[in-house]
């Protein structure tokens, strides 16, 4: 399985660039985001930042308007590393893997698009992202399952019989685009390229390997890192305070009963029964594993009424964020 770094930098692409010609509007979807996470701007000024896997820099431009003592940014694919740097953020760059990054703790770290389809072991990577939080610290990161892109899992079978994998990307990037325009068209707040969508959604061999679920985080980070957020709001906690125990596993169930609600992100629907959701995993985890498969050769196009209906016209909830407090 070819790694999500290891395909940007065998095509020397960072196909992660946003649309921030409107800067401020930028600014209050990050700042949005972090509120959902428990930060506000005194959580990032005077403090030390981490930002592992950056990508082209978009993110940092609004961290690094908050003021932090010191902002370090982590980003080994050389592409997106140019890039940062032309933005001339006041930010220390660090070409280089987490694995073997060695530096103090942060205040803050994070790694945003990274630990969900990296394409390599997450839970070894979140460990090495994990190990830079000071006591008492705040750990960023991005959860995605099956459930939540099993849309973009769909549209990879849209994809499949219409290119030829062992042709120039551009060329399979000019064969899809009028496939997928018009699905992107549809979602309100987009701020990637088609090409780039494509690139990393459907051409990137990563995308459709091992994902990484709010529940594998939280079991992972279990007695040294507590929930403190998350976006969407989807964990709701109803232990009275003075009763609550310490752990994550409130966290776990509270996906579970929601989890049906990563599907479309069109539909809200009240919590069900978590035996429901885990079965609705499973489809997903199936359906995944037969459109791999029907892009390796290895089987007939699959059969998507598994994942319970038509996906035309759905978008999963993507990527899910998650902070933690370091204990």
């Amino acid at each position: 399985m070819t790694s999500l770094l290891d395909f940007y930098q065998e095509h020397g692409i960072s196909p992660v660039r946003q649309d921030v010609t409107d800067l401020s509007a930028h600014f209050e979807r990050r700042a949005a985001l972090y509120r959902s996470l428990g930060l506000w701007p005194l959580s990032i000024q005077g403090k030390y930042i981490l930002e592992v896997g950056a990508g082209s820099g978009e993110n940092a431009l609004y961290t690094q308007s908050l003021h932090p003592a010191e902002y370090t940014i982590l980003e080994p694919n050389p592409v997106g590393a140019a890039d940062i740097r032309r933005r001339g953020l006041r930010a220390r760059v660090v070409e280089q893997r987490i694995e073997s990054f060695t530096s103090f703790h942060f205040d803050v770290v994070f790694c945003e698009g990274l630990l969900g389809l990296c394409g390599t072991n997450p839970l070894e990577l979140l460990e090495s992202v994990a190990s830079h939080v000071t006591p008492g610290g705040v750990l960023v990161i991005t959860c995605i399952d099956p459930i939540s892109q099993c849309a973009e899992v769909w549209r990879r079978s849209l994809a499949h019989p219409l290119i030829d994998r062992f042709a120039p990307l551009a060329e399979q990037i000019a064969v899809l685009r009028p496939l997928f325009a018009p699905h992107l068209a549809t979602l309100a707040g987009m701020t990637r390229s088609v090409d780039d969508w494509i690139l990393d959604n459907i051409l990137n061999p990563a995308s459709i390997g091992p994902t990484f679920s709010i529940p594998e985080a939280c079991e992972a980070l279990e007695g040294r890192f507590d929930v403190l957020g998350c976006s969407p709001r989807l964990l709701t906690d109803w232990r009275w305070y003075k009763a609550s125990s310490q752990g994550n596993q409130w966290a776990i169930d509270a996906y579970w009963r929601q989890a049906h609600n990563l599907l479309d992100y069109r539909v809200y629907r009240p919590e069900r029964a978590i035996e429901k959701n885990r079965v609705l995993y499973e489809n997903c985890v199936e359906y995944r594993q037969a459109v791999h498969l029907y892009e390796q050769g290895l089987a007939d196009a699959p059969d998507c009424t598994v994942i319970g209906g038509d996906p035309a016209g759905w978008f999963g909830r993507g990527q899910q964020y998650l902070s933690f407090v370091r204990r």
